[in-house]
């Protein structure tokens, strides 16, 4: 079972504007609803900032493998602009199916044991068809949006840049048994930064 919560974030919050350059801080505050140390680690926390669309505020997306108890998040007076929405499903996926999908990767290679960043976007389409083999789709069609750069220092001192790309696109699955396991373990590296979770929706 999967737990999906949306947190509408109120983008004017200094707590969510540091947040939104130190992504590592959002890691932080969301582990509060599901317990520091091994609590959190079993709950397999994913999450993406994405626009709203509909409202002024910013959807933050959490995908966990345990039930969050939002109540308990350590935040600023206006950090949310209501109150969490969770929904639970059990993931399934049949061959051949068609799915509409959104990631937000950190698209990397590693070369004489060190993690490069993709630069280019025929890189990064690369990336993902590989990345989908893996897991048991295969990509359809797929638009990468304008990369993000994120520079910042984490809590150990260590100066962290990291390079943000946006998919959406559609999906076929080939192999439901990989495919339900990528959805649950995300996708790519710096999941502790808000990448890797794929959104799927099945289309008819």
């Amino acid at each position: 079972m999967i737990h999906l919560s949306q947190l509408l974030l109120d983008p004017s919050c200094p707590q969510v504007q540091a947040e939104l350059r130190d992504p590592y801080q959002m890691h932080r505050t969301l582990s509060k609803g599901f317990g520091d140390g091994p609590a959190f680690a079993a709950a397999r926390c994913l999450f993406r900032v994405d626009e709203a669309g509909d409202t002024a505020g910013l959807r933050l997306l959490v995908q966990s493998l345990t039930e969050p108890d939002w109540q308990r998040l350590t935040a600023r007076p206006g950090y949310l602009l209501g109150a969490p929405q969770v929904r639970q499903f059990e993931p399934a996926f049949a061959p051949g199916q068609r799915l509409a999908f959104r990631l937000r990767a950190n698209p990397t290679v590693k070369r004489d044991g060190k993690r490069l960043a993709l630069y280019r976007e025929e890189e990064h389409l690369a990336w993902l068809r590989r990345k989908a083999e893996a897991s048991g789709f295969v990509v359809s069609s797929a638009a990468a949006r304008l990369p993000q750069k994120l520079g910042f220092r984490t809590t150990r001192g260590f100066d962290t840049r990291l390079f943000g790309v946006t998919f959406d696109g559609r999906l076929l699955v080939n192999e439901p048994i990989k495919a339900v396991a990528a959805l649950v373990a995300g996708i790519g590296s710096a999941k502790a930064f808000g990448f890797g979770l794929l959104s799927v929706a099945r289309l008819s």
